[in-house]
């Protein structure tokens, strides 16, 4: 059964996410990212942008804040998006996931037909070690799966 909690508002597999990864899985990763952000541990939380709590923190995310501010669910809502003027949608999809294979356009346009439970299940099944088979995030924040320890193929 897909998690409709990890429908990312950017269009982002929230289950992929470094950030919700670490803190589902805690451990050696949650630390590695706790020290790479400058926070502590605790503060590396979150449940996926459609279960955000005032802990979380996608809160803090700017695309995030962006369409809070916007009244709006989702970037393809946003006039700037349709235009690819808005400059956090295009960095955060072209420096940040590019390398990765994730096309943040065309899982908006999945998500806005109602395609969502099959690109939910999709999504969960690409995101995973090949070698143990438990989900990790995408790859521009690994090398090796942090489970099994396993070198990943890039």
């Amino acid at each position: 059964m897909v998690d409709r909690n990890l429908i990312g508002r950017c269009g982002l597999y929230c289950g992929a996410c470094g950030i919700y990864r670490a803190y589902r899985d805690g451990g050696a990763y949650r630390e590695r990212l706790a020290s790479a952000f400058k926070c502590p541990p605790e503060k590396v939380r979150c449940q996926g942008c459609q279960a955000l709590t005032p802990e979380c923190w996608g809160n803090d995310c700017k695309i995030v804040k962006c369409l809070n501010v916007k009244g709006l669910q989702f970037c393809y809502e946003c006039s700037d998006f349709e235009k690819r003027t808005c400059e956090r949608f295009e960095k955060f999809s072209g420096d940040y996931l590019k390398e990765d294979g994730v096309d943040l356009r065309a899982n908006l346009s999945r998500i806005q037909a109602g395609n969502v439970d099959e690109w939910l299940e999709e999504s969960e099944e690409k995101y995973r070690c090949p070698n143990c088979n438990r989900p990790l995030p995408t790859s521009s924040f690994r090398k090796k799966c942090y489970h099994c320890g396993k070198e990943l193929p890039s």
